[in-house]
Parts: C-alpha cells; structure tokens; sequence
C-alpha cells in the first residue's frame, strides 16, 4: 500500500493528485486539524476542558471484605 500524508495550510479549490496515485483505486479523507475561529490551541482542546470532567464520577461505596485466599497446591 502507498500512502502519501501532506498537511496544507490553506487549501485551494481544487487539490491536485499526486502523479503516483493517478489512474489508480484511492481513497480521500479530509480532516480539519483545527476548529474554525481557534487560534493558539492545540487541535481544538480549550483550557480547562479536562477540569469540567473532575469529580464526575460518583463516590463509591466502602467494599466489603473479600475474604482470604484460598490454599492451593503448588505446581510440580
């Protein structure tokens, strides 16, 4: 498989296929790396977003005990 990545920071209207990928079954996958409007974040992580997650999740109860370990033979 050939694969060829190009990052192009302000596309054109048309982008032009490489020449070894011509007359050949191909696949185009359009990703924008960033959000429109963003400018100095990282791929669209905004400051804080990983604090709005904290303390999500609810407390849990207190386990049980779980007993001890059953004896078991070693192996020979």
């Amino acid at each position: 498989m050939f694969a060829l990545r190009q990052i192009i920071e302000d596309p054109q209207d048309f982008i032009p296929v490489p020449p070894e990928l011509r007359h050949r079954k191909t696949e185009v996958i359009f990703i924008a790396i960033d959000q429109p409007g963003e400018t100095g974040q990282a791929q669209g992580i905004k400051d804080g977003a990983i604090a709005e997650f904290f303390g999500c999740l609810p407390d849990f109860p207190d386990r049980e005990p779980q007993g001890d370990y059953e004896t078991r033979r070693a192996l020979d």
